[in-house]
């Protein structure tokens, strides 16, 4: 199938973006621009069997999963209200995340990431939930854990027609994967940093109509873009990333207002660049990153192949938040 028919296959629907649970864990700011920004998000809740039963039986059996589900209180009303999700068409990013580590296991152009990999925690069900959970906890990064939950994120987003929220490239690892990227747009916005789950679902609706207006010039520039190859965005676009502005704008004080529980609410201006990556971005930079260890090099190098240019290799849209600026210490 190529490029251009996926995408449009992929992207003519509703905006659906895909989050790792390490962000929904730290409420970074590119989950908080996420679930204010997407129409729904998916993200892996890790878990043994199907529903909130799976998850129930784990917490009673691992404590630190249920520490985990503990820190995950703060988005129950986003659970609830169906902004965050774990499946879609009834399935979920766990089988993906498997089908990640048996690439790596028996695909010989990613066999330099085996000895990254700890087999032994795919021996039970249980044991790989804890190792999860505990990773989760402290924010990561065991590779062993990272690098195919990521990989499997990118490929459930593919099949499902989402986009992949990113944070800004950090790591050797980031930073070689934003060179596989092709741009296809770059906006400006401001956003809810730090909120309530409450206050968050608020603000998506004062903002629902300039919100919609977003998504759709989103998905049109992600479909029309194989076509056009040009960088930046479009007029579509830049009017409908006004017009969201000046809603904020207009309603800022209300937006920004202290929450009733006590939560300080803090806003910021964010970078959000839309960039399409090759279905094997996590796996082919992780193999870069070793090699900048290895080798000591100043930057990472990617395989020729994975490079961007090609319309028929099948990509997904990853949107790369970036905090602009200085959080103000009054909002502190």
């Amino acid at each position: 199938m190529s490029c251009c028919i996926l995408l449009a296959r992929l992207y003519s629907s509703a905006m659906l973006v895909a989050l790792s649970p390490y962000h929904l864990t730290t409420r970074e700011p590119v989950a908080m621009a996420a679930l204010l920004l997407a129409e729904r998000v998916v993200t892996l809740l890790p878990r043994t069997g199907q529903g909130r039963e799976g998850a129930e039986e784990a917490a009673e059996r691992l404590p630190r999963y249920l520490d985990l589900m503990l820190s995950w209180r703060w988005s129950q009303p986003l659970w609830e209200a169906g902004v965050i999700c774990s499946s879609l068409d009834g399935s979920e990013a766990a089988a993906d995340v498997r089908e990640a580590h048996a690439r790596i296991v028996g695909e010989e152009r990613f066999s330099r990431l085996r000895g990254l990999m700890r087999p032994e925690l795919l021996d039970t069900e249980e044991r790989y939930l804890d190792a999860v959970a505990a990773d989760l906890l402290k924010g990561g990064p065991d590779p062993a854990i990272t690098v195919p939950l990521a990989a499997g994120i990118d490929q459930f987003a593919m099949r499902h027609g989402a986009a992949v929220a990113r944070s800004s490239p950090f790591s050797i690892a980031q930073k070689a994967e934003a060179t596989l990227g092709d741009r296809a747009f770059a906006f400006v916005i401001p956003v809810l940093l730090q909120a309530s789950a409450e206050r968050m679902l608020e603000a998506r609706e004062e903002l629902e109509s300039e919100l919609a207006s977003l998504r759709d010039a989103i998905n049109e520039e992600v479909m029309s873009r194989p076509a056009r190859r040009v960088r930046g965005g479009s007029e579509r676009l830049a009017e409908a990333v006004a017009a969201y502005s000046d809603a904020f704008e207009r309603k800022r004080e209300s937006l920004t207002e202290a929450d009733e529980d006590g939560i300080r609410v803090i806003e910021g201006a964010v970078s959000v660049t839309g960039l399409m990556l090759p279905a094997d971005a996590v796996l082919t930079s992780s193999l870069a990153a070793l090699d900048v260890v290895k080798t000591g090099r100043a930057e990472a190098a990617v395989d020729a192949p994975a490079q961007p240019g090609s319309l028929d290799r099948p990509r997904f849209l990853a949107l790369v938040v970036k905090v602009l600026g200085r959080v103000p210490a009054s909002q502190r």
